[in-house]
């Protein structure tokens, strides 16, 4: 009996054994071959003619990868990707096109830089295309996106001189956080946001040092302004910096103070927290942004003594007036000048006065400009460097208070 059943169990395992293997022979019934995919590395969207989009990709040559070649940049013996553009009604229709210009499937899956050219930014009506690559079941919601200004399909055409292709170089400037740093699923948010004021980072061809008219990058130049999905202005480096300190965001940014006329010190902000603290009172509308900022000095070009308790109560009082100009600048030119608010306000405000808010949310617009705001800077050095007395300066020059 226990002979018999041995053998009864040993070939159920036998069948079961064959099954699996039969099963996992057989393969995924949606697999995708790698040899039969164009892979999209960076895709770029211009307006056309009436309502019509281009939309241009730029893909994966395969062949060059595997030959160990290098960008045309790089020194390599050719280029790495292929660039191809069609014009369509939107982005579904103008991605079928390309198709018939690919002898391979395209496949989204791998890009994570998409490009929007200037006129179309400013057009408005963003959220038609942005629907393609929230609802298409490849892109990617986490891919950065970029405006950039000019055409955005010239941006892809580049050949960066470190990287493979201009897609890569542009993620790395991204992962700098050396301005916004945004993604197609943090536009969306913004512009489903109470204010619907979205922000993204402006990129613009920098000038090429080579005979090889292309061999250059795009760069970091500031910040793209929309509202309800339109760029109704931009600003510069220095006013996004303040911006993203405001936004409590801020990760790279060097400062320096001038304690006397022809003098510097440099410090690198080692921690930096914005809060913003709501009120309203007698039916006036106040924000009072706390920031708190700690550093390391990196450089002391001056006779200054960093050492002494006195000299460093002088620099942080001249840091924390630095950063009250650099705050100011997004107060001035994005909520005075473009009456839009960047910065959060309206959702501090709807946190803390949900009743008050739903009673000016239609019409936050008009009460943007008559919010009240102040700013509170508390600064400390923590380190002052490797050395404590200025390089090449006599210790009788160096000032101690």
């Amino acid at each position: 009996m226990n002979h018999f059943l041995s053998q009864s169990m040993t070939k159920l395992f036998l069948v079961l054994l064959l099954f699996s293997a039969s099963f996992l022979l057989t393969g995924c019934w949606d697999r995708r071959e790698v040899n039969d995919t164009a892979l999209v590395l960076g895709a770029a969207i211009d307006k056309e003619k009436g309502e019509n989009i281009k939309l241009t990709i730029q893909v994966l040559i395969p062949r060059a990868v595997s030959g160990g070649q290098q960008g045309a940049g790089g020194g390599g013996g050719g280029p790495t990707v292929l660039v191809r553009s069609a014009i369509g009604e939107n982005m579904a229709d103008a991605a079928s096109k390309l198709q018939t210009e690919f002898p391979r499937k395209i496949f989204w899956g791998h890009c994570k830089v998409y490009i929007i050219g200037t006129k179309l930014a400013k057009a408005g009506g963003l959220h038609k295309q942005i629907d393609f690559w929230l609802r298409h079941p490849e892109p990617r919601e986490r891919a950065d996106l970029f405006v950039s200004v000019g055409k955005a399909a010239n941006i892809l055409e580049l050949q960066p001189p470190l990287e493979l292709y201009v897609g890569q170089a542009l993620r790395k400037l991204s992962e700098m956080h050396i301005g916004m740093s945004i993604t197609v699923k943090d536009f969306e948010q913004m512009l489903k946001g109470d204010t619907g004021t979205a922000l993204l980072p402006l990129i613009k061809t920098l000038p090429t040092l080579s005979e090889n008219k292309q061999e250059t990058i795009a760069n970091i130049i500031g910040t793209a302004i929309f509202k309800k999905d339109k760029m109704v202005g931009q600003i510069d480096t220095k006013v996004t910096r303040g911006l993203l300190w405001l936004r409590n965001e801020v990760e790279v940014t060097a400062v320096t103070v001038n304690p006397k006329k022809g003098e510097t010190i440099s410090l690198d902000p080692i921690r930096e927290k914005t809060k913003l603290i709501p009120t309203i009172k007698n039916g006036k509308w106040k924000i009072l942004a706390k920031i708190t900022s700690e550093g390391t000095i990196v450089q002391n070009g001056s006779h200054l003594d960093i050492m002494s308790t006195d000299i460093t109560k002088r620099i942080e009082k001249e840091l924390e007036k630095d950063i009250k100009q650099r705050l100011n600048l997004p107060l001035i030119k994005v909520k005075n000048a473009m009456n839009v608010d960047a910065f959060g306000f309206a959702d501090a405000f709807h946190r803390k006065y949900p009743k008050e808010w739903e009673k000016v949310k239609d019409h936050w617009d008009k009460v943007l400009p008559q919010v009240d705001v102040k700013i509170a800077i508390k600064t400390r050095i923590r380190r002052p460097g490797l050395t404590t007395t200025p390089a090449g300066v006599p210790e009788n020059e160096v000032e101690k208070k």
